[in-house]
């Protein structure tokens, strides 16, 4: 073995030039690979930092319109003293606050409200201080105390080693500071960037809260039991529930999930396994031009081959060499490529927010460097096998006679260097093709009509601390005081306050009534995304009114109850007829409310899930207030220069108030999207490498090919051949392989495009534009390649090339 090493490191570097492209090209196939399951790896399969994070599992509820939907108190209540799958059952609410030491200016944060079980569920100890004491979550115990994150310690208190005991202002209370988590319990992925976590209080008007649904639950599974028996249990209990309170839990039901699993949606997972699958196509395009550079390379060898066999070599030791050679590229490829890949996910990683997270983590770990050693071996058999077998056949006495060469040993290597083209080709096609439908769909998705326009549109939102804004009456009294001075701030045309924004998600919801139509099914009533709102938000969002009028400003608490509708839900339950007048209320509410207006229909803003047009139901603020606030101004200078005005304005109202994610709309939700758009360019690079690499595979193999029919060129234009019929000659040769690859390719891409959709159901189908497009660019290429050694060989002196022979 180490004679064959010896022997394969000097063949090589006695042509620097193939080795130095070899290897170049492999790691560049090798690095893309990498840097792309980086991204998979820390997505989907890196364990959670938690012992035993196998066994930790996600409970949701389901509904008709919703798998993974929040549970009501009184539910979860239940469903933690009856499951017996579970060692740990602990429940969790996110949500932000205010956050600041005793003098300082609060700034917003992200904390975790949870229940006293729910560190030790997670197996997580603090690093400093304690964890919460069992009774630390019932009503009476002192809930004022705090645990830092680890984050929220360095970046804040600036590791400050005597934290314990000292005071936090969190939305206004004091509390102390009790504890500090280690590194270990930062799984942004799962909670987002946490600062803070605190006790949950378990007030004992949970118990019959079965409405509204908004706590979160994980828990951990006891050992033996699996996932499949935990998920049985839950759907008895679901039953159960139903049973019990037909009316509440009619179309319930529960699941359970591998919690890391359970945090990202299909669209998320599908994309992070296209990526991977794109970089290995480029991968394999780079393997099948090596192929068919160590096929010639073989070939040049095949005298040398053939004495060595003549002396009595078998054909693994003839083999052998140059499956050494190969190993030696890919694993010089290999080393190469996990370099870049490194280099690559620096750059990636910071611009990779997914799910709240400030940066992804694309650290090589075991697995990615598992993954690179993988590639590289795989990628060593997938270009060195078939020449090196190739070698090993040809007769001994044909390679030994040099006008026999072209005719045995050639016509082998040349449907090799053939298939491989065809190959080629055919991989093109699925990955321009996929990355061009990806890249159009994305693109229609981000420009489609959203039914209100973001232009010039500032938002923040405002959390009301329950500690002071607990009744309805002070919730009314600041909205209006704060209305009133953002309507009145200079370059301001329009203000509102609204309980949500249509821009990632729609926040809540319920089931609707109509006054006059005959009962439904309990559980089965319309469900319909609710808001609160003031009278200018349609304004604001330039929401066109289609029936009647927005709330009156003046309306008052005590007015007899209205509501707006918007256009889908107004043309499902009174189609043809006015709905102005009609009127609705919500399951869970007891009032019904006279409708007054019907809006256009708003879109989410950043969807790329299943296609989701909800029925709308808007109440005025007035009669509905709510402690989660978003303000909403259209603006005439810039939305981002009203920031710092609009955060004084309520800090004048109460100091203890932070505004958070203040500013342009339209620039959050290009921040939003960064992460798909950088998805999209590097679509884009693969494809233009994809396409680089196998226009340089085809011209290879058609330059080698018209090489190999230098004499018989060279006969035909000394026979009076025109040089145009030698070009259209070896174009045919080089149409042959496209309609060939073709052939091949249309259905695989056909079928890389239904896949696609069936991750990102939302992508809009272009039609056969863009498929004929792809077909015509590829066509050109092929042409392009075909024709340079085309012309260069119809240029031939015919005297020369006969005597070249």
């Amino acid at each position: 073995m180490i004679a064959d090493l010896r022997l394969a490191l000097r063949a090589l570097a006695r042509t620097p030039g193939f080795t130095l492209v070899a290897v170049l090209t492999l790691a560049l196939g090798i690095g893309l690979s990498t840097s792309s399951f980086s991204v998979t790896n820390a997505l989907l399969l890196r364990a959670l930092p938690y012992p035993e994070s196998d066994r930790l599992v996600g409970l949701f509820c389901t509904i008709p319109e919703n798998p993974r939907w929040s549970h009501t108190p009184a539910n979860i209540l239940d469903i933690r003293a009856t499951a017996t799958s579970f060692s740990a059952l602990s429940l969790h609410i996110a949500g932000g606050a205010s956050f600041a030491e005793p003098g300082q200016p609060p700034q917003q944060s992200l904390g975790l409200n949870v229940t006293a079980d729910f560190l030790r569920t997670l197996g997580v100890k603090p690093n400093r201080g304690r964890d919460f004491t069992p009774d630390e979550d019932q009503p009476g115990k002192d809930s004022n105390i705090v645990i830092l994150t680890d984050r929220a310690w360095r970046r804040r208190f600036a590791s400050d080693p005597a934290i314990i005991g000292r005071p936090l202002r969190l939305d206004g209370a004091l509390l102390t500071i009790i504890g500090v988590l280690p590194p270990s319990f930062d799984a942004p992925m799962i909670w987002g960037p946490v600062d803070f976590v605190r006790p949950f209080t378990l007030w004992p008007v949970f118990r019959t809260q079965r409405t509204d649904c908004w706590i979160n639950s994980i828990a951990r599974l006891k050992p033996g039991v699996t996932l499949a028996q935990a998920q049985s249990e839950l759907a008895t209990i679901a039953a159960d529930l139903a049973r019990a309170y037909p009316r509440e839990n009619a179309s319930y039901g529960l699941r359970v999930a591998d919690l890391q699993a359970s945090t990202l949606d299909g669209v998320t997972r599908g994309t992070a396994w296209m990526l991977t699958a794109f970089s290995a196509l480029v991968l394999l395009i780079a393997c099948a031009n090596l192929a068919g550079l160590l096929s010639a390379r073989a070939l040049g060898r095949s005298r040398e081959f053939a004495i060595r066999a003549a002396l009595g070599a078998s054909r693994i030791d003839l083999m052998r060499p140059l499956l050494v050679e190969s190993g030696l590229l890919a694993l010089g490829g290999g080393a190469l490529g996990v370099l870049f890949g490194s280099w690559a996910n620096r750059l990636l990683g910071p611009r990779l927010h997914i799910s709240g997270t400030e940066a992804l983590d694309l650290s090589l770990d075991g697995r990615v460097l598992a993954f690179a050693l993988a590639a590289s071996l795989l990628a060593a058999l997938a270009f060195g096998l078939m020449p090196a077998w190739l070698a090993s056949r040809a007769p001994a006495a044909a390679s030994l006679n040099e006008g026999a060469r072209g005719a045995t040993t050639g016509r082998a290597h040349r449907r090799l260097k053939n298939t491989l083209i065809v190959a080629e080709l055919a991989l093109v096609l699925v990955l321009v093709g996929g990355a061009t439908s990806f890249t159009y769909g994305v693109r229609r998705l981000l420009h489609r009509d959203l039914g209100w326009n973001y232009d010039q549109l500032f938002a923040g939102s405002l959390t009301l601390p329950f500690g002071r804004f607990g009744d309805d009456l002070r919730c009314r009294a600041f909205n209006e005081k704060l209305l009133f001075r953002l309507a009145a701030l200079p370059g301001v045309e329009h203000a509102a306050l609204s309980s949500n924004l249509p821009l990632f998600n729609y926040t809540s919801s319920g089931n609707l009534l109509i006054e006059g139509r005959p009962p439904v099914p309990t559980g089965q009533e319309p469900l319909v995304v609710t808001g609160s709102i003031t009278a200018e938000f349609f304004t604001a969002l330039r929401l066109p009114i289609e029936q009647g009028d927005t709330f009156r400003p003046d309306l008052k608490a005590t007015d007899p109850a209205v509501a707006i509708v918007n256009a889908s839900l107004a043309r499902r339950f009174w189609p043809g007829e006015n709905p102005l007048g009609h009127r609705v209320r919500l399951v869970d509410r007891d009032e019904w409310c006279e409708i007054v207006g019907v809006v256009g229909d708003a879109t989410m803003a950043a969807g790329f899930g299943p296609p989701y047009s909800p029925l709308q139901f808007y109440r005025p603020l007035v009669q509905v207030p709510t402690r989660q606030l978003r303000i909403v101004l259209q603006t005439t200078p810039p939305p981002d220069a009203l920031t710092q005005t609009v955060a004084r304005v309520v800090a004048e109202l109460d100091p203890d108030l932070p505004v958070a994610d203040a500013g342009s709309v339209h620039h959050r939700l290009e921040e939003s999207l960064a992460p798909m758009n950088l998805i999209v360019a590097n679509l884009g690079v693969f494809a233009v490498l994809g396409l680089v690499l196998s226009a340089l595979g085809l011209y290879g193999v058609i330059a080698h090919l018209t090489a190999l029919r230098t004499r018989d060129i060279g006969v035909r234009l000394a026979l009076g051949a025109r040089r145009s019929a030698i070009v259209l000659m070896i174009l045919q040769q080089g149409i042959g392989l496209l309609l060939a690859g073709l052939a091949v390719g249309l259905p695989a891409s056909f079928a890389a495009n239904l896949l696609l959709r069936r991750f990102m159901p939302a992508l809009p189908t272009p039609g056969l534009w863009l498929p004929s497009a792809v077909v015509l660019l590829l066509a050109l290429v092929t042409i392009i390649a075909c024709w340079l050694p085309a012309r260069r060989v119809s240029r031939l002196d015919p005297v020369r090339a006969l005597r070249a022979e």
